[in-house]
């Protein structure tokens, strides 16, 4: 079957006819050009390939530049009369997409297969030129645009393909991601043999160094929307395990991106291989149940006492409740000056330093480390008593200090 958009002009079908006989020298002057243009990792695709396209590619555009029609969703044509029928066969194989498909496999980015199928035109066109002679040079040009519109049509149904795989291997690559990142976080540690397994198909080494983010359930848009970027590359692994959803990355020595250090959760620094990130993330668990609603980012040193002071609870229902209740006979500004001065404390060991901080005289930090004192039997300028209270007061972290 003809199409009725070619050329009927017999000239313009006896040149294509010529330009087919032509094809063995057509493919070399590709290749040629193709090569010189270096589009292709040499390791990825192979100069056999490249041949075997080329040939069928150029065969079944010169059939289609003589008026052969392609069939309905693939690359077969018609062959036109007066050409041989061999420029037809690897037509029937549906050039495109299995163009497009193996290029998209082979890992060959989009904007160089497409370099690489518009140089058909530039070699077809320069051989009709070659082919013409003056004698029918203004014929030719009257039919570039048929020419393009071939070629073109051509570098469409390719890239549809190529996109269409592309898409087919993200969604089964992500599927197969999400497959490995559940075994690793989901029932009890993975055993050794199934580390290495989940190591491979993440791309990553086993016993590579990880960090580690947890972030409420709640949470999972803002830190998907955070780690987005980073996510859609594969620098970041993310999944849901429990109540929380985990995102982890191999080690590095750059400070946190600013879009993860903003997020309300728990980090874990330095986990020992992929098992370290499995054994972190449950332990990220019990961090985000103990640390306070709404809390920033923090890590095992900031967290502790709020872990110790759970289980501590747990252990001993009404103990932290007890030892505090003293506390609450004060006035709400008294209350909050005292756990201000005293968390002070803790954190500076300095009665000068507190001061400071809470713009107050020497005297009046010592008064109010001796009411906590006198309330709670702790007194924090004696270590072990001051890590108790370290502890009891990380159950008051919503107390707000009073206003200097």
């Amino acid at each position: 079957m003809i199409d009725a958009r070619a050329p009927q002009d017999a000239g313009w079908r006896e040149l294509v006819a010529r330009l087919d006989a032509e094809m063995d020298a057509v493919v070399d002057d590709f290749m040629a050009e193709l090569g010189a243009r270096a589009l292709y990792d040499r390791d990825a695709v192979s100069q056999d390939d490249l041949r075997d396209t080329a040939v069928a590619t150029l065969r079944m555009l010169v059939a289609r530049m003589g008026g052969a029609v392609p069939a309905a969703g693939s690359c077969r044509t018609t062959p036109t009369a007066g050409m041989d029928s061999t420029a037809t066969t690897a037509d029937d194989a549906a050039l495109a997409t299995s163009l497009g498909v193996r290029r998209a496999r082979q890992g060959v980015p989009l904007d160089a297969l497409l370099e690489a199928v518009r140089l058909d035109f530039r070699v077809l066109w320069r051989w009709l030129q070659r082919l013409a002679g003056e004698e029918q040079r203004a014929e030719l040009v009257d039919q570039v645009e048929w020419v393009l519109t071939v070629v073109e049509q051509y570098v469409d149904e390719v890239q549809q393909s190529f996109l269409r795989e592309r898409a087919a291997m993200q969604r089964d690559a992500r599927l197969a991601t999400e497959r490995h990142l559940a075994r690793l976080l989901s029932g009890d540690p993975p055993r050794p043999a199934t580390v290495d397994a989940i190591a491979q198909g993440l791309g990553v080494a086993a016993d590579a160094e990880f960090d580690l983010i947890a972030v409420p359930v709640e949470r999972i848009e803002l830190v998907q929307r955070a780690a987005a970027a980073r996510l859609a590359s594969g620098a970041v692994f993310g999944h849901s395990h429990g109540d929380a959803y985990c995102v982890f990355w191999v080690r590095d020595d750059e400070p946190l991106p600013a879009e993860l250090a903003e997020l309300p959760g728990v980090l874990l620094r330095r986990l020992e291989g992929l098992r370290g990130v499995a054994e972190g993330a449950r332990a990220a668990l019990a961090l985000l149940d103990a640390a306070p609603a709404g809390s920033a980012l923090a890590g095992l040193d900031e967290l502790w006492p709020a872990v110790a002071a759970h289980h501590l609870g747990e252990l001993v229902p009404g103990f932290v409740e007890q030892r505090l209740a003293p506390l609450d006979e004060l006035t709400g500004y008294q209350r909050a000056s005292i756990l201000a001065t005293v968390r002070a404390y803790l954190d500076t060991g300095s009665v000068h330093a507190v001061a400071k901080r809470v713009f107050c005289h020497r005297n009046t930090v010592l008064n109010r480390l001796a009411a906590f004192r006198d309330r709670t039997g702790l007194d924090v300028q004696v270590p072990v008593e001051a890590a108790l209270a370290h502890v009891l007061l990380a159950s008051r972290a919503s107390d707000s200090p009073a206003d200097p």
